[in-house]
């Protein structure tokens, strides 16, 4: 229990099939329905837009590391 009371949340954006950016949500966990990727920052001008690259977390075997992709 006191580990969920200090798990970090997180930013995620929803995509379209076309790679649109539809949503932007900070959550406990990544969402189980729909394409969801994890990003840096909340980010509205995204919304209706492509995703940029450099907005993506890509998460390393090492618990609790990431790092961002090269823009």
């Amino acid at each position: 229990m006191l580990n969920a009371l200090f798990k970090r949340r997180r930013c995620y954006a929803q995509l379209s099939p076309q790679g649109l950016c539809l949503a932007l949500w900070e959550l406990n966990e990544v969402p189980r329905q729909g394409h969801w990727v994890e990003v840096c920052e909340m980010e509205p001008r995204w919304i209706g837009k492509p995703l940029p690259a450099s907005a993506r977390v890509i998460r390393t075997a090492r618990r609790n590391q990431w790092r961002l992709l090269p823009a």
